[in-house]
């Protein structure tokens, strides 16, 4: 582990060194949710908000749930079904944009356990962790009295997406090996050492570790951790491949028949938070549907090119997605 260390110190810089150069980006990222993907709990605006709740009452079991802030850490306790047993709420995970779960990792375990209860920002409530109606059914004294359990797989697959740097399976399972969201060198590769040179105005001397000149290398990055068929059960529902638009695109004829061309960064700046400008993302169709036989809709001349092709697809209560696998979709073209 103090290897593990010495490798992050002497090779990642940190979010705030690369703002020193590239401050309009730094700002960007700010704004965008890779910028706070994983965040301790105890740091959280919803640990203070649980600490006042106090309890929860969860919806579909006879189960409540009590929390309590000791020493800036927060707490959460079931003294009916889980008597004297008390779980440290350690991460949450989740930008904020949908929905933010909290996760509890055990050290001494290796386990731990996705938290039965998440937060809603549009609702502004703590609710149902969404999926966890499959949990419903639990057994008294056990883990599961909390949430769905997870093993050290589990946790290392939630917080190596959520994070810019997470330990090798090497190393024991330990909360202060991980570098928390998704910064610039998630994306970029460590840069210290560019950063040391670009104080003497010799950055160009270290090039990129990660580079993206392909749609298919960009795409490939961006499904680490947003997916691919390569990470995609088979046998999903329509409504559950809507979260995983590499899935999506890759399907697209805008994918197949303009290789090299589109890729997740032909619509979204990557540095930024995702744009909800709908004028913009129709003058992005529209660059390459500008002329000839499919500049005009022939169902709807005057339509939204994102409403009809990219239809908001709900994929649990309260949570949808914009569908990335462009098309015409059936239910709407006239027979």
């Amino acid at each position: 582990m103090t290897a593990w260390n010495a490798f992050v110190s002497t090779n990642f810089a940190g979010d705030q060194a690369c703002a020193e150069c590239h401050e309009k980006e730094y700002q960007a990222h700010l704004r965008s949710g890779h910028s706070r993907t994983l965040t301790r709990m105890r740091e959280t605006v919803l640990a203070e908000r649980l600490a006042e709740m106090k309890s929860y009452q969860d919806p579909r079991r006879e189960q409540t749930f009590e929390f309590e802030a000791i020493e800036n850490q927060i707490f959460v306790r079931d003294p009916i079904h889980a008597p004297g047993v008390t779980v440290p709420v350690t991460w949450l995970l989740g930008s904020g944009t949908h929905a933010q779960t909290p996760i509890a990792v055990d050290e001494s375990t290796q386990s731990g356990v996705e938290l039965r209860w998440s937060f809603f920002p549009r609702s502004e409530a703590v609710g149902l962790t969404p999926d966890h109606q499959r949990y419903d059914d639990f057994e008294p004294g056990t883990i599961d009295c909390f949430g769905r359990p997870m093993d050290n797989a589990d946790i290392r697959s939630c917080l190596g997406c959520h994070s810019t740097v997470s330990p090798p399976p090497s190393l024991p399972l330990r909360n202060d090996l991980f570098v928390g969201n998704v910064g610039c060198e998630r994306c970029h590769g460590p840069r210290k050492k560019h950063v040391e040179l670009a104080h003497q105005g010799r950055a160009g001397e270290i090039k990129p570790l990660l580079r993206y000149e392909t749609a298919e290398t960009y795409i490939e990055t961006c499904a680490a951790c947003h997916r691919d068929e390569s990470s995609v059960d088979p046998n999903a529902t329509a409504n559950e491949l809507v979260r995983f638009q590499p899935y999506g695109i890759q399907r697209s004829r805008c994918y197949l028949e303009t290789p090299g061309h589109l890729t997740c960064s032909t619509c979204h700046d990557p540095h930024d938070t995702v744009s909800h400008d709908r004028a913009t993302s129709i003058e992005q169709c529209q660059q390459c549907h500008g002329g000839g036989p499919s500049a005009e809709c022939p169902q709807q001349p005057d339509g939204d090119c994102i409403d009809c092709h990219m239809p908001l697809v709900e994929w649990t209560t309260g949570i949808a997605f914009h569908d990335h696998w462009i098309r015409v979709q059936t239910a709407m073209v006239q027979e």
